[in-house]
């Protein structure tokens, strides 16, 4: 399912703040509240869910035989896919997930995994999630 990610050192469970890229220019935060399944992806999108590109550097599943985290790398140029809910009082969104692969299930120890995805919109790190993407940087101010 994906029982946490790491963004620039920050390891970000279900029940938190998470950033996300909802266009190409524009990025939100939302609170993570679980999970949708990539077989039922149409009903989400029905129900006015929207596609999200959630940046992450890797993620963790927890083995359903020991119960502790196994981290594995995200590929370079891919992003979680999520879906938010922007009609909620505070924006929700939820992590896709597919069906382990025999290998996966094998390394994790568990029956689902997070869809990994080529950006729809950006992939670009958007760091920790009280300070803005590029705020290190002073913008000219004349």
């Amino acid at each position: 399912m994906c029982a946490a990610f790491e963004l620039n050192s920050r390891i970000i469970r279900p029940g938190r703040l998470v950033r996300f890229w909802q266009t190409k220019l524009d990025w939100g935060t939302g609170v993570w509240a679980g999970f949708a399944r990539k077989e039922t992806l149409g009903w989400w999108k029905r129900q006015g869910w929207q596609p999200i590109d959630i940046p992450a550097e890797r993620f963790a599943e927890r083995s359903d035989k020991t119960g502790e985290l196994i981290w594995d790398q995200i590929p370079s140029g891919l992003i979680l896919r999520g879906v938010l809910d922007a009609s909620a009082v505070k924006p929700i969104l939820k992590v896709v997930t597919r069906a382990s692969t025999e290998a996966e299930l094998g390394q994790f120890q568990h029956p689902r995994m997070p869809l990994l995805e080529i950006p729809l919109f950006n992939g670009e790190s958007l760091g920790a999630v009280d300070e803005k993407p590029g705020s290190a940087i002073q913008q000219e101010l004349f």
